[in-house]
């Protein structure tokens, strides 16, 4: 979910001396008092900003939006990443910057393509908060040569699914980037259904003004895992065609619907609470617990239940709950099938801080809600889902 955006509030986090270059750079601003003008107080500022003329101030309104989303730990990390892949020179100044809008907005005004792709990469990131990617695996891993054609394959492809499916997604246009960790991320911008805006115009006047907007797909293919992640919404019927889409335009190849015998994530094992859930040493976790499970009836359609185990209890305590239902219902466990599970893991504290921790969610067949978190903690959680047996 993209973070609350207060203006005020990020222009009193970002530095006066950032903001003056910022607004100096633009040509903008130049009649503020900004010698001696006291950090944080940002009425001058504010109001100068909106005095300027309507195109100019949703420009800047953009780009504070951006700020302020890279702003956490999240988009921290990406800039850091991308820092990290193309100014390796910039990273010990980059980090030592103190403010996380400071350190947003710097990137802004050194490196403004750095920090335009890290926060395209910020916005895919939280697009699946409170919802879920799909993930797609054994699919061919092959290297690729991402050009305009393949661009506009992809672009055909999937205004030939929208098009005649549901009235919209007429035009399509496809940006590639590829990820630090060599992921490829396929952002698709489509038409969405028109609608009439009420808007003011410079005058004071209100108006009715008909728009399209655009909504976004996203896909992420992982061409050493064989792998593809894709964040669109409608379900079933919309992500099995768009993913035979994307692999007939993007690998040349033509896929099957994924088998439902094959689920990219294998949940059965949580049944046994003996199951063993190993993590890297290296990770440096400290503890790891399933807070909730969800079961399903193999005999008795819509006999499912959610457990939910409390933080104060030890691991087993979840399990206990389930073998309450389990004899209420009289079924033994070999005819419940496992839905989801929610993991919490616990790190190792350094001693100064207190212990982190990160839950996510893992859904059957192929739902998983791990991308909605800071790189470094997402690949720990991947790492875990191959060594505990979940994840290919």
């Amino acid at each position: 979910m993209a973070r609350h955006f207060d203006p005020r509030k990020v222009l009193k986090q970002v530095s006066n001396r950032l903001l003056r270059k910022f607004f100096s750079q633009r040509g903008e601003l130049q009649d503020v008092a900004w010698d001696g003008l006291p950090e944080t107080q940002i009425a001058p500022v504010f109001a100068a900003w909106q005095q300027l003329p309507d195109v100019r101030r949703k420009e800047v309104q953009v780009i504070l939006q951006d700020v302020n989303e890279l702003a956490d730990e999240r988009g921290l990390g990406v800039l850091a990443e991308e820092i990290r892949r193309w100014c390796p020179e910039k990273m010990a100044e980059f980090a030592m910057l103190e403010g996380r809008c400071d350190k947003a907005m710097w990137v802004h005004l050194e490196m403004p393509d750095i920090f335009d792709e890290a926060a395209m990469f910020a916005r895919a990131d939280a697009l699946e908060s409170g919802r879920y990617w799909v993930k797609r695996n054994s699919l061919p891993r092959v290297p690729l040569a991402v050009d305009d054609r393949m661009r506009q394959s992809l672009a055909e492809a999937l205004v030939g699914y929208y098009k005649p499916n549901q009235c919209r997604g007429y035009w399509c246009h496809i940006e590639h980037y590829q990820r630090g960790n060599g992921d490829d991320y396929f952002f698709a911008y489509l038409d969405d259904y028109p609608d009439n805006r009420l808007v003011f115009d410079d005058g004071g006047q209100m108006h009715k003004q008909p728009e399209r907007d655009a909504f976004t797909n996203v896909f992420v293919y992982s061409r050493t895992d064989g792998t593809l992640d894709m964040f669109a919404r409608g379900g079933r019927k919309v992500y099995e065609p768009l993913q035979g889409a994307f692999c007939r335009a993007v690998l040349a190849d033509d896929i099957d619907p994924a088998d439902p015998d094959k689920p990219a994530f294998l949940l059965e094992g949580f049944k046994d609470r003996a199951m063993q859930l190993p993590t890297d040493p290296a990770d440096r976790v400290a503890e790891v617990r399933v807070r909730k499970m969800g079961l399903a009836a193999v005999d008795s359609p819509g006999d499912e239940i959610t457990v939910k185990a409390g933080g104060s209890h030890d691991r087993n305590h979840i399990y206990d709950l389930i073998d309450q239902w389990l004899d209420a219902r009289n079924l033994p466990m070999t005819r419940v099938q496992v839905t989801r599970v929610t993991v919490t893991l616990k790190f190792m504290s350094d001693g100064q801080r207190k212990a982190r921790t990160m839950t996510f969610d893992v859904s059957c067949p192929n739902s998983c809600n791990l991308k909605s978190k800071p790189d470094e903690m997402r690949a720990v959680g991947e790492r875990c889902l191959k060594l505990w047996g979940v994840a290919q």
